[in-house]
């Protein structure tokens, strides 16, 4: 529980366990006013969020949670977001990202896959050892999501380059680079994935600017092969970065 100024504020996960919500009183024994969802990892991302809190740091208000994996192999890390407390003391929903306490990501620096915020299609996060966390069961039209990386504002090249660092399943695979919008967004590229692990890159189309980035998992077989390779697991991801 927070008391901010004069209300009270008390944050639970409710029968739905993806959500965390609040509720609201002028006293700490209550009764308590339902208010809403701060957050919901059930939106695009597999696993729950059984408790968290608010926190302020240098004036600012954060909500402080869980992602976790499914319910078969539990690597939660704790992670904060960005709210807003109105002036009548609900605060919007706010969205699941990878930023934390950043404004934006820098993508020439190396990202780990557990910073992704969007997981669809079955892939999941799972902890290697206690230093590494994957993102493991990939498998064609698997999404994975990485919000909010800034590009800068560097108009004097067209490409780009992606590399990505992969544990290998015997598959040959693709990742197709989009931005913005997993379903309608610009492709920037593909990249090929081998059969091994080991880094694969791929030039890509250039952009500046603030992005969402998405990762679509695809498969390389076109041939007689395509059935006998359909629903494998084409690779784990372990991290990647861009280079201008």
């Amino acid at each position: 529980m927070r008391k901010i100024k004069n209300t009270y504020y008390l944050i639970y996960s409710p029968k739905t366990g993806s959500k965390l919500v609040y509720a609201t009183s002028d006293n700490p024994l209550g009764p308590f006013e339902f208010r809403g969802t701060i957050i919901d990892n059930g939106i695009d991302y597999p696993g729950s969020n059984n408790h968290g809190s608010l926190c302020c740091i240098n004036e600012q208000w954060y909500i402080f949670y869980h992602r976790g994996t499914n319910n078969t192999i539990m690597s939660r890390q704790a992670c904060a977001e960005r709210i807003e407390i109105l002036a009548d003391g609900s605060i919007p929903q706010v969205e699941m990202t990878s930023l934390g306490f950043e404004d934006s990501l820098s993508p020439y620096k190396i990202t780990p896959a557990d910073a992704a915020c969007v997981l669809k299609g079955g892939c999941y996060l799972t902890e290697k050892n206690v230093f590494s966390r994957y993102i493991t069961d990939i498998t064609k039209g698997c999404v994975m999501g990485f919000k909010y990386f800034d590009f800068g504002d560097d108009y004097s090249s067209k490409t780009m380059e992606v590399c990505f660092n992969v544990k290998g399943q015997g598959c040959r695979g693709l990742i197709r680079i989009v931005s913005d919008n997993y379903e309608n967004g610009e492709e920037l590229g593909v990249c090929k994935i081998g059969l091994d692990d080991g880094i694969y890159k791929a030039c890509i189309k250039a952009i500046t600017g603030r992005h969402a980035i998405y990762f679509i998992a695809d498969d390389n077989y076109t041939d007689w092969t395509a059935e006998m390779f359909k629903g494998k697991r084409l690779f784990e991801l372990k991290e990647f970065v861009f280079m201008k």
